[in-house]
């Protein structure tokens, strides 16, 4: 008898198909978040997922039978528009990680509203149940010209809702899919929501989660600041300290790094700073190739200006963003009104507030907007330093490292080559993720043009330091050890195949050495260095593993 209401069988997935799990992931963010266009783009360059696909589907189904439509999400089991308590849930607006939107008009008072529903309907766990109420709560609290105002909420037979203000039109994010706004069209809605933010400080309220796709947009243009899904009030209690909150793309470092007690109110400017990065630079600050990469590039790099995207952004629009972009919050705009004020000063011509950077924090930024070349010119001018004092205390050994500093010379020079060309440009590409130095791992079996920048930058690496031991007869010396410290960097990259190309590329560099340097060779010497490189390789390899493994995502 329930045969016919059983789904159609899981499609079992093709054995060899070889999928990432931060390819997986994107496709189910993609389907959760309602992007067709996205998941479809990821079907085309991974064929496997479509088995994937069927299986979700017949997961699905399965669900479906087994919990009923009044106990699974009530918001997939029917056609629209169909009732919903007082309302008629007439169009499906958007979805996220805890709730669907949708357009709906009170049948008494004949106003349409937004309704959301809990996802997970009578399924949902009492932590998520309580993070809904608490999120509607909050909103509740709060009256803003640009802030999404709850009217109503309740509980429609285990269903929880809420409704709020309709914003007739589309979020941010979407509209800056076509490229960045125009400049003072940018900083106008970007301190327009600054002042709500500010609103929402004043009420003891933080949002923590501020980003483009929270942005709504009237057929007017104007923004309105929405979901308090992660919001937190004077009276909640604080997150566990560990826990990562909100979207990799736009959190700030100690949210990153799950330093929940350090959030506060220029945790909020950081994600202002996000917003406006995007809406004038067409891009976020920060966009790998999966939520790992992005937290990690959050947490240790410095982004490029947005005028690197967008030639039109004046140096002033450039210091207020990256000042929001800070790793410290002791040097990002105080508050979010003091950032509206700076924004409201450059729109009316007037000076920006300054802040004096050292050489030192000059130096380091650079460095962490570029640590591939940064760290090598960091280590390369220290040794040509020592190199130089040597040879003022013994003018006769200048010939000697003549060639050495050349080398080194070179090295630099060629690791700011390959930076440069891993560097994405501007211009009609500016809307892409960044490429970067960070290697993922490829399903298909091919590399992009970052990926052998990366590798070009490390073995170059190897040829420069074989080259340079060469030059000294350094093959018995100390300095061999280097190779293995190139095996364990290689480990940064957080891929297992570069690992082995750069173990296979500094065994073959030691052999060169060998044979290319006269004088004997010590092999039980050379023998326990190459055994220490292999050992080096697979402590490496099995630390990025576990570093890896799948992980819950970021919400």
């Amino acid at each position: 008898m329930m045969n016919d209401a059983l789904p159609p069988p899981i499609a079992a997935v093709p054995p060899g198909t070889d999928l990432s799990p931060e390819t997986l992931d994107a496709y189910l963010e993609a389907l959760q978040a309602g992007d067709h266009a996205g998941a479809t783009t990821l079907l085309a360059a991974h064929p496997g997922l479509g088995a994937w696909t069927e299986c979700l589907r017949g997961l699905d189904g399965l669900a479906t039978t087994i919990v009923g439509p009044a106990g699974g999400d009530t918001t997939t089991t029917a056609p629209l528009p169909r009732p919903f308590g007082p309302y008629e849930l007439l169009a499906e607006l958007g979805r996220g990680g805890m709730g669907v939107v949708y357009r709906a008009r009170h049948l008494h008072l004949g106003r349409d509203v937004a309704l959301k529903l809990l996802t997970a309907g009578n399924c949902a766990t009492a932590v998520q149940r309580r993070r809904f109420l608490a999120e509607s709560r909050l909103a509740a609290r709060i009256r803003h010209p640009r802030i999404v105002s709850i009217h109503d909420a309740g509980d429609q037979e285990g269903q929880l809702w809420c409704a709020m203000d309709l914003v007739d039109g589309d979020d941010l994010a979407a509209l800056l899919r076509d490229g960045p706004l125009p400049l003072h069209e940018a900083v106008q809605l970007v301190a327009e929501i600054a002042r709500a933010v500010q609103h929402l400080h004043d009420h003891g309220i933080l949002h923590r989660d501020v980003k483009s796709s929270n942005i709504l947009l009237d057929r007017n243009g104007t923004p309105y600041l929405t979901d308090f899904g992660l919001a937190r009030g004077d009276d909640s209690d604080a997150t566990a300290t560990g826990s990562v909150l909100g979207t990799p793309a736009s959190m700030s470092p100690e949210q990153a790094a799950g330093r929940v007690r350090e959030i506060d109110a220029r945790s909020d400017v950081y994600g202002l700073g996000t917003v406006l990065y995007e809406a004038v630079g067409g891009t976020p600050p920060f966009g790998g190739n999966s939520p790992i990469d992005t937290l990690l590039d959050v947490l240790e790099r410095d982004p490029l200006p947005p005028s690197h995207w967008n030639r039109d952004v004046p140096p002033p629009l450039d210091r207020i963003c990256l000042r929001c972009l800070e790793k410290s919050p002791a040097r990002r705009p105080a508050t979010a009104a003091a950032l509206a004020d700076d924004l409201d000063r450059w729109l009316a011509g007037g000076q920006i507030a300054s802040v004096d950077d050292s050489f030192a924090e000059r130096i380091a930024r650079l460095v962490r907007r570029h640590p591939a070349a940064g760290f090598r010119l960091i280590g390369i001018t220290g040794t040509i330093a020592i190199v130089l004092v040597r040879c003022l205390v013994d003018p006769e050994t200048v010939g000697f490292y003549i060639p050495v500093v050349a080398g080194l010379a070179l090295w630099g020079a060629l690791a700011i080559g390959w930076e440069v060309l891993g560097t994405p440009r501007r211009g009609a590409g500016m809307a892409r993720p960044i490429p970067r130095f960070r290697l993922s791992r490829m399903t298909a079996g091919t590399w992009t043009a970052a990926n052998w920048t990366a590798a070009a930058l490390v073995l170059t690496d190897v040829v420069s330091v074989t080259a340079l031991l060469v030059l000294v007869d350094g093959k018995s010396g100390p300095l061999v050890a280097v190779y293995p410290l190139l095996v364990t960097a290689a480990g940064v990259w957080l891929d297992r195949r570069l690992v082995r190309v750069v173990t296979i590329a500094c065994l073959a560099a030691h052999v060169t050495l060998l044979v290319a340097t006269p004088g004997p060779v010590i092999w039980h010497v050379a023998l326990i260095l190459d055994v220490l490189m292999l050992c080096t390789a697979a402590i490496t390899e099995f630390q990025i593993g576990r570093i890896r493994l799948p992980r819950a995502a970021p919400r």
